[in-house]
C-alpha cells in the first residue's frame, strides 16, 4: 500500500506566511493587464465602535426637558419658604438646582444613613413619591423651631433622629405636601396621602431598581451650614401627563377656544336628524282591529295643525300643504321646553 503524500510542517509554515505577506493585495484586482483599487461594499466590515441600543430602557425616552415640572418645583418652595417663615419668625433662603434623571440604585446608593424619608401615593396619579430631608436639614430646622440660633454644626455620625425631631419634621412635611398640591393644581388636582416613614435608604423602594427617577433637589441656607431637601418621583408616574409637563396649560380652564367653538358648530351642522309628523290619527278597539278585513274604510280625522317631531321629540307645530306636487308641512311656531 503506498503511503499518501502529506505536506510537512515546513512547508504548512511557509504556505501560512506567504498568505500573511499578500493580505496587502487582495484589495486589488487586475483589470486590462492594470491593477486598480477595489471598492469597498456595503458588507465590507468596518472597525467603528459600535453601541448597544436597548430600545426598552426608559433613559432613550427622558431625553426632552420637563419646564413645567421645574415651575411646579419653584412655585412649590417658594410657598414652602413662606410657611418656614410664619412657623419660625426667620426668612430662610430656598435654591432650587436642576431637575436630575437617575436610577432607583444609584440615587439610593447615594444617600447617607440616616436620612429622613417620608413615602406619598399622589392620586390620581399611579406609584409612590417620595421626600428625602438629610440629617443637617432636620437637626438645623429643629434647632431653630424650638428659639436656637443654630450655633452648632449637625451631628454628621448620629445613627437616628430623635422623637423630638420626628415630630417637628411631621409638622414641616404636612405644609410642604400642601404646597405641592396648591403647584400641582394648574396642571391636576393631587390627593396627597401618607403611606410610611423611614430613615434607612436600603429599607425604602419606590420602583425597580433600573426605573428612572426624577429628582428634585433643594438647598435650605442656614447661615453656617447648608441642609438639603428633595422631591423624588419616577418618571412612570408623570408620563401619563408628560405633555402637560412639557408644554404646560395652554390656558385657564375658564377660557374658551374660539377656534374651537368654530369648528364644533360646523361639524354640528353636517349631523343627519329624523323629522317626522303624523298627519292623522285614530282610535279602534282591539275586537274592531281583529274583525277589520281586506277592502275595510278605516275613518281618519285630518287636523289642520300637526307637531313636527325631531328625532322623536316635539319641535314645531306646522300645517298640511303641497310644495312641488308632494305633501309638505309649514312651520307656524316653534314649541318652547
Amino acid at each position: 500500500m503506498v503511503e499518501k503524500d502529506v505536506l510537512s510542517q515546513e512547508e504548512i509554515n511557509a504556505l501560512l506566511n506567504t498568505v500573511d505577506s499578500s493580505d496587502e493585495k487582495i484589495d486589488e484586482l487586475l483589470i486590462d493587464d492594470e491593477f486598480v483599487e477595489k471598492p469597498r461594499t456595503a458588507n465590507t466590515p468596518k472597525k467603528d465602535h459600535v453601541e448597544v441600543l436597548n430600545f426598552a430602557s426608559q433613559e432613550r425616552i427622558v431625553r426632552g426637558e420637563l419646564p413645567v415640572l421645574d415651575k411646579i418645583y419653584d412655585r412649590a418652595s417658594r410657598f414652602f419658604a413662606n410657611d418656614i417663615y410664619l412657623l419660625m419668625a426667620k426668612d430662610l433662603e430656598i435654591s432650587q438646582e436642576p431637575l436630575a434623571v437617575i436610577t432607583h440604585r444609584e440615587y439610593f446608593a447615594s444617600l447617607p444613613n440616616p436620612s429622613l424619608m417620608t413615602i406619598y401615593r399622589l392620586k390620581p396619579l399611579r406609584g409612590k413619591a417620595l421626600i428625602v430631608f438629610d440629617s443637617t436639614f432636620v437637626y438645623d430646622l429643629v434647632d431653630y423651631y424650638f428659639g436656637g440660633s443654630s450655633q452648632f454644626m449637625a451631628q454628621t455620625d448620629k445613627t437616628d433622629f430623635t422623637a423630638a425631631e420626628l415630630r417637628v419634621m411631621e409638622i414641616i412635611i404636612k405644609k410642604l405636601m400642601h404646597n405641592i398640591e396648591q403647584a400641582w393644581a394648574p396642571i391636576i388636582q393631587l390627593d396627597a396621602q401618607k403611606v410610611n416613614d423611614e430613615t434607612n435608604p436600603q429599607l425604602v423602594r419606590i420602583g425597580e431598581p433600573n426605573e428612572l427617577l426624577l429628582v428634585s433637589r433643594f438647598s435650605l441656607d442656614f447661615g453656617k451650614e447648608v441642609g438639603t431637601f428633595s422631591i423624588v418621583i419616577p418618571y412612570a408616574m408623570v408620563e401619563p401627563i408628560k405633555q402637560q409637563l412639557e408644554l404646560g396649560a395652554s390656558r385657564p380652564d375658564d377660557e374658551i377656544d374660539p377656534n374651537w367653538i368654530m369648528s364644533l358648530k360646523e361639524e354640528l351642522m353636517d349631523v343627519e336628524l329624523m323629522v317626522s309628523s303624523v298627519m292623522a290619527q285614530t282610535s279602534c278597539t282591539l275586537g274592531k282591529v281583529m274583525s277589520w278585513q281586506v277592502g275595510d274604510f278605516i275613518p281618519m280625522e285630518k287636523h289642520e295643525e300637526v307637531t313636527l317631531d325631531i328625532e322623536g321629540k316635539a319641535g314645531f307645530t306646522a300645517t298640511l300643504g303641497i310644495n312641488n306636487d308632494k305633501r309638505a308641512l309649514k312651520i307656524i311656531k316653534k314649541i318652547s321646553y
